[in-house]
């Protein structure tokens, strides 16, 4: 009588191959998939955030009765952006002082050759309530904040990372330059504007627009 093949052994052998080959595979997909994810929450990574970008300006601090644009004589449009070291910033919440928002990156060489007057006139004007916001440009955080510490900057940056902020404030006109200026009012109204790099009495006249007159 001839034996009956044990293949009982061998088929549990292929399966426990077959799984491992599907496992392996898969948990590598799985890590590098959260590696991904880490990045692009990050921040650093270029990663977006719907809440973002350009907010509706609250009625309450709008004082001119008419909608929100980059125009003298009317209310900035309101922003929320991250800053790079950490935490957020809204341009409405700086009502009640002086706001000079400067829009600039770190490849622009106007951007470097005017930022020293833009340091210079911060350290003039803090006391009487200048604050300047620097908005970077679609740039990384290490990008911007190594930039900061080799020039100095110690007033507020913040990075617009889909360039929809940059996009509202019609940045340069109509060659959509950088740098580009904003100068508002304690109420958060635009009272001048400038395209380019600012010498240091360029920006002397216009931060005269909106300092006290004791400052100014």
């Amino acid at each position: 009588m001839s034996e009956v093949p044990n293949t009982t052994g061998d088929q549990s052998s292929r399966w426990a191959g077959a799984l491992r080959s599907l496992v392996l595979p898969l948990g590598l997909l799985a890590v590098i998939l959260g590696g991904l994810w880490y990045w692009d929450s990050r921040g650093d990574g270029g990663g977006t955030n719907d809440d973002y970008g350009v907010v509706e300006l609250p009625g309450a601090k709008n004082p001119t009765g008419r909608s929100a644009a980059p125009e003298v004589g009317r209310a900035g449009p309101d922003f929320l952006l991250e800053q790079p070291g950490g935490g957020t910033l809204r341009l409405s919440d700086l009502q009640g002082q002086p706001v000079l928002i400067n829009f600039w990156a770190t490849w622009c060489p106007p951007c470097r050759a005017e930022i020293p007057e833009l340091v210079a006139a911060y350290e003039r004007y803090r006391d009487e309530g200048l604050v300047i916001v620097a908005v970077n440009l679609q740039e990384s955080n290490g990008q911007v904040l190594e930039f900061a510490e080799e020039f100095g900057m110690e007033f507020p940056i913040v990075i617009d990372r889909d360039g929809d902020v940059a996009n509202v404030w019609r940045l340069g006109g109509p060659i959509e330059g950088i740098p580009t200026s904003y100068f508002l009012d304690e109420t958060g109204v635009i009272r001048s504007f400038f395209y380019g790099p600012m010498t240091k009495d360029s920006l002397e006249e216009r931060l005269a627009d909106v300092l006290p007159r004791e400052a100014s």
